[in-house]
């Protein structure tokens, strides 16, 4: 008969025929009823539970609560029926791991313990972490120059001292490391960085004592950010006289026997303005960038611009080169006009003639009409529109109207506007919400090239790229069907990765796993009968009585036989549906599926 191997919450473990061992359910060797030379594998057993099944790699065959000296870490660990784990001091792990109530956990990446209370883990230290460096307060002792041993308190940021409190002033002995602090430290605290400041209010700061020992109140001073109000004169006894302006702009001082107006900053405008019953009036503006002066307008737009009539009681001289007429109409007597003649009446000749003409002022550029030496043409900056004529050239039309009937060719463009489509160079560009090629046939692309820069499709018509579709083929669920008796789930994903690379895959990709496990499964043997297959013979042997005599012959046992026997053997196994996904590059268990088988 075979034994009925059991756990120890009395679940069936394996039944283990006669004659036979098992060295595959567990990491020792179960010995079945009368096998051979049984006691090597005793003896061995007993060797491996002794030593933890000591091992650089864990046991092939663990089950839920078995023990395993890892003799790479010189941990002992335990299974969980998943998976090793620590069986004894802190927990070293990057990532916060599962833990009962007192677990100690060391976090090897931010280099800080904690303790588990139950709820949640609290910080043992240090307060810091390894990517913050040292920071806070650091008790140290340090020798000044006269070898007395000095304590003082280090205040860290960032694994930089930012300041040092001592009780009393020392001078700190040659080469004593006090982060960057020059000469003695003083009583109080120290700071490293001169710029560092207290920000709050000390008691000795509500007022100050002047000269003569009197305390002056804030209230008594005029403040400098804010306006303020002064009940005696103010008097400034000095020719640096009085700047003005967030950016000290202006400047009021003596300069020699004259007093000064001055603009500190370049190009800002000055204004001299009076009030009128229309409101604040500038009686003189003077705009800097330009260099000109306006009386009573804000915009000249000559070295004088006067806004009004103006009186001159004696001669005008102007000896400028250029007189401005500005009135809505001026009239000549004479029917041509000549440009280019000079004061003695010489006619110029083309290269000083070159961009003479008419010029339309305007405050958005000047309209042009001038002659140009390089094509010795007529140019203009703005358009010449045709009203009810023809451009002709040689008496040739060529535009009448919208048409060009007379143009058969354009020379090189540099670029063309055409409605909402620009081309310029290689470049197609479209100024409206997209550009759209309508064409009866196909459109080919020669030469083989490619077409680059196109968005990820969203729409069902869209062209895709090619890593839309490398993506989507790598985030196709994958299928698999698999005997995971004995594994564990770390086990089914390296399982997958051999058929599957998460190398190869995207972030997020899944597998969906359905997996048999005959670990627990049951075998109903039918239809044979078993008595019948008992083949027995017997062989007469002589009795004694309880004296030692001879009581005659009996019949006993002598060899027993099996003849093979037919039936059928139902097998019931069990069926699960596992998730798998790839996180961080490798296969990951997520969770059960619910199976319809």
């Amino acid at each position: 008969m075979s034994y009925q191997i059991n756990k120890t919450n009395g679940s069936l473990l394996v039944d283990l025929a006669d004659g036979q061992i098992d060295n595959s359910t567990t990491d020792i060797t179960l010995i079945g009823r009368n096998y051979k030379g049984f006691g090597e594998f005793i003896n061995e057993n007993f060797i491996s539970v002794l030593e933890n099944f000591a091992n650089t790699l864990p046991p092939a065959n663990p089950i839920t609560g078995q023990l395993w000296w890892d003799t790479s870490t010189n941990r002992l660990k335990i299974y969980t029926g998943e998976e090793f784990t620590s069986g004894g001091g802190p927990i070293v792990s990057a990532v916060e791991p599962n833990m009962v109530e007192g677990d100690l956990w060391i976090n090897n990446e931010s280099k800080q313990m904690y303790f588990y209370d139950g709820n949640q883990p609290i910080l043992l230290g240090p307060i810091y972490s390894a990517f913050q460096g040292i920071t806070g307060s650091k008790v140290e002792t340090v020798l000044d120059n006269q070898s007395t041993s000095r304590t003082i308190i280090k205040f860290y940021i960032g694994n930089t001292i930012v300041g040092i409190y001592s009780k009393i002033a020392f001078t700190p002995t040659p080469g004593t490391q006090l982060g960057g602090l020059v000469g003695d430290v003083q009583k109080g605290f120290n700071v490293i960085d001169d710029d560092f400041k207290w920000h709050g209010t000390a008691t000795r700061a509500d007022a100050l004592i002047d000269a003569t020992g009197a305390t002056r109140l804030a209230a008594q001073f005029l403040p400098a950010d804010t306006n303020g109000t002064t009940s005696g004169a103010l008097i400034i006894q000095n020719s640096q006289g009085l700047t003005v302006g967030t950016s000290q702009n202006n400047k009021s001082y003596v300069l020699g026997t004259s007093f000064v107006t001055e603009n500190q900053l370049t190009d800002h405008d000055w204004r001299v303005r009076v009030r009128t019953t229309d409101g604040p009036v500038d009686a003189i503006y003077t705009k800097t960038s330009t260099k000109h002066v306006g009386l009573f307008t804000n915009s000249p737009e000559y070295t004088l611009d006067v806004n009004g009539d103006a009186r001159i009681a004696g001669n005008l001289i102007i000896e400028g080169t250029r007189i401005g007429v500005e009135t809505e109409v001026l009239r000549v007597k004479d029917k041509n006009i000549e440009l280019g003649i000079t004061d003695d009446s010489t006619v110029i000749d083309d290269a000083t003639a070159n961009g003479g003409g008419i010029i339309l002022q305007s405050a958005q550029g000047g309209k042009e009409f001038v002659w140009d030496l390089t094509t010795n043409a007529w140019s203009s900056n703005v358009n010449i529109n045709l009203q009810n004529t023809a451009l002709k050239s040689n008496g040739i039309t060529l535009i009448q109207g919208t048409a060009a009937p007379g143009i058969t060719s354009l020379g090189a463009l540099q670029s063309l506007n055409v409605d909402n489509v620009n081309v310029d160079g290689n470049t197609i560009t479209s100024n409206n919400s997209g550009l759209q090629i309508t064409s009866a046939g196909s459109i080919n692309v020669t030469n083989n090239q490619k077409i680059s820069g196109v968005a990820d499709p969203t729409d069902a018509q869209d062209v895709a790229t090619k890593a839309y579709v490398d993506r989507a083929i790598n985030l196709e669920t994958i299928s698999l069907a698999l005997d995971i008796t004995g594994l564990s789930n770390a086990q089914i994903a390296l399982v997958i990765n051999d058929i599957a690379p998460a190398s190869s895959k995207e972030n997020g990709t899944e597998a969906r796993v359905h997996c048999t496990d005959t670990t627990s499964a049951t075998a109903t043997f039918t239809g044979a009968d078993l008595i019948a297959s008992l083949q027995k013979t017997e062989v007469a042997v002589q009795a004694l009585d309880g004296g030692g005599n001879d009581s005659g012959s009996v019949s006993v046992l002598d060899d027993v036989t099996f003849i093979d026997v037919t039936g059928s053997v139902s097998l019931t196994v069990d069926r699960s549906l596992k998730l798998f996904r790839v996180v961080g590059g490798a296969w990951a268990y997520i969770q059960e599926l619910t199976s319809s088988v």
